[in-house]
């Protein structure tokens, strides 16, 4: 009989939200933190910080993404949610910072986004997903 044991890592969840639907980016970041959690993992999402979501309503931008910078290296690697072929700025950035630091990146990407982008050859691993179930079902495959 073998047991898997993996380690639990503090994961920075990284999303889309500039020109999306704030409640469907909200629901689906609550599953992504749920599912993260239940897996053992500690998740930090920026759309549930206080502060940060102080320094949205100032739209103090330059403040905004040094602070996310400063959470990406507290975190021992990233979660992207990748829900489109759509760029995302302010996630592209994010992603650069981790992959600057040498962390690990792991990508859920959207199957209809799957092949408008580079990012695949740049994580540690991908994970394509339809629904927002499958997208659940795969969170809980992120180890070290």
């Amino acid at each position: 009989m073998s047991i898997c044991y993996y380690l639990a890592m503090k994961l920075f969840c990284s999303y889309a939200f500039t020109g999306e639907d704030v409640t469907a980016v909200e629901k689906r970041m609550t599953s992504v933190v749920d599912a993260l959690t239940q897996a053992g993992h500690e998740a930090y999402c920026p759309l549930f910080d206080p502060y940060k979501i102080a320094l949205q309503e100032k739209h103090a931008i330059n403040e905004i993404f040094e602070y996310d910078f400063r959470n990406i290296a507290t975190c021992e690697a990233m979660v992207a949610i990748i829900t489109s072929s759509k760029k995302s700025e302010g996630q592209l950035m994010e992603i650069g910072a981790l992959l600057a630091q040498h962390k690990p990146l792991y990508l859920f990407m959207h199957e209809s986004a799957l092949h408008t982008s580079h990012l695949p050859k740049l994580t540690t691993r991908v994970f394509p997903w339809q629904t927002d179930t499958d997208l659940k079902k795969a969170l809980v495959l992120v180890q070290p």
